[in-house]
């Protein structure tokens, strides 16, 4: 999931394969509930905290098309994040699995993950292994490996600061191997920025609210933006933050969440630390920082962090408002803290980073 992504609408369609009709609307049934539970037990299908029955069983039929989980004891849905997906744990015996339903208007970026995901493998990442991928007309759906273990964000507070810093160091490593897969197509990664960037504040202009700092971030931006300039060009996970790091036994377990997934300067995967990492954990974005360079990072690298940090400032604004304006106030809260941190961005480097 993108943390700072629009949700799709959802599309009801009628299977092939998989015979009945379908909705990736899901959530809103279960719309108080986070998690959904199915027990099977020979056909018997028992339903816990679940509104629809008709839904189980569709749910029920989808799975049973897929060969490597023939004899299924417990599913378990995943309500968390924006993705328009729907998510499931499936447990065979003492196995566990993940399976990802998806309309099929993102067939081939999901064959694409599936296909990138073998070669993460094959790179040593330590991430979801891709099993089985299979759709019809309308839904495609991917089987992987599960990664046991809980979300960063949600108990790297409970860590020392120095498990924090050692889960940053592993997580950093994983990036650098993640960067090794080239993008299979030369791109103008300059000019895609520029366009996406000029989207953005002149959707940020059209609204009443300013920040104070404004000028000074868009000075920063200008005098910088050159950098972009004949960037190599990598797969990017595109939105590495601790709510995509798996956490087992106080310990790094994983990466996971690539659905997201794009192709540019693989500096830009470092965007999240100021957006939303930084506000939780200053050991471990040292850490990421650190696991990912064999040396002390360049003079590029941070006028680059801040460059990205600085141009999300405006997209941030501009897609909480529109998309999620509940949370404006909390995207405000991280917003100054990235302009404090580079005090009002006469400071690439970011005031909270200390070498170790």
């Amino acid at each position: 999931m993108k943390k700072n992504s629009p949700t799709t609408s959802p599309t009801p369609y009628e299977t092939g394969i998989f015979t009945k009709k379908f909705n990736l609307s899901i959530p809103s049934i279960y719309n108080t509930r986070k998690l959904l539970t199915i027990t099977s037990t020979h056909s018997i299908i028992h339903l816990l905290n679940c509104e629809s029955e008709e839904v189980i069983m569709i749910i029920d039929d989808v799975i049973n098309n897929i060969s490597s989980l023939k004899g299924y004891s417990l599913i378990e849905k995943i309500d968390k994040g924006y993705s328009p997906d729907e998510k499931y744990i499936v447990t065979i015996g003492q196995t566990k699995y993940f399976i990802r339903l998806s309309d099929m208007k993102y067939h081939e970026k999901r064959k694409i993950e599936f296909s990138l995901l073998r070669e993460l493998e094959k790179q040593g990442v330590q991430t979801h292994k891709a099993i089985e991928y299979k759709s019809d007309a309308n839904l495609s759906v991917m089987l992987l490996s599960y990664i046991e273990g809980t979300p960063a964000d949600e108990i790297i507070k409970n860590l020392s600061d120095m498990e924090q810093f050692t889960i940053g160091l592993a997580a950093g490593k994983e990036l650098r191997k993640i960067h090794q897969l080239q993008a299979p197509h030369p791109m103008n990664w300059e000019a895609a920025q520029r366009k996406k960037f000029n989207y953005y504040l002149s959707e940020y202009q059209k609204d009443r609210f300013k920040i104070p700092q404004e000028q000074k971030i868009l000075d920063y931006i200008n005098h910088n933006f050159h950098l972009l300039k004949d960037r190599p060009v990598t797969l990017l996970h595109d939105d590495f933050h601790l709510g995509h790091i798996i956490i087992f036994n106080r310990d790094f377990n994983g990466v996971i969440d690539f659905n997201g997934f794009d192709f540019g300067d693989p500096y830009h995967d470092f965007y999240n630390l100021s957006l939303f990492s930084r506000r939780l954990s200053i050991p471990y974005c040292i850490g990421q920082i650190n696991g990912y360079f064999s040396t002390s990072p360049d003079d590029t690298f941070w006028r680059l962090y801040a460059l990205y940090a600085a141009m999300n400032i405006f997209s941030t604004i501009v897609w909480t408002k529109q998309y999620d304006p509940s949370s404006f106030d909390d995207a405000l809260e991280r917003i100054h803290l990235i302009i404090q941190d580079h005090d009002d961005f006469t400071s690439a480097k970011p005031l909270w980073y200390k070498a170790l």
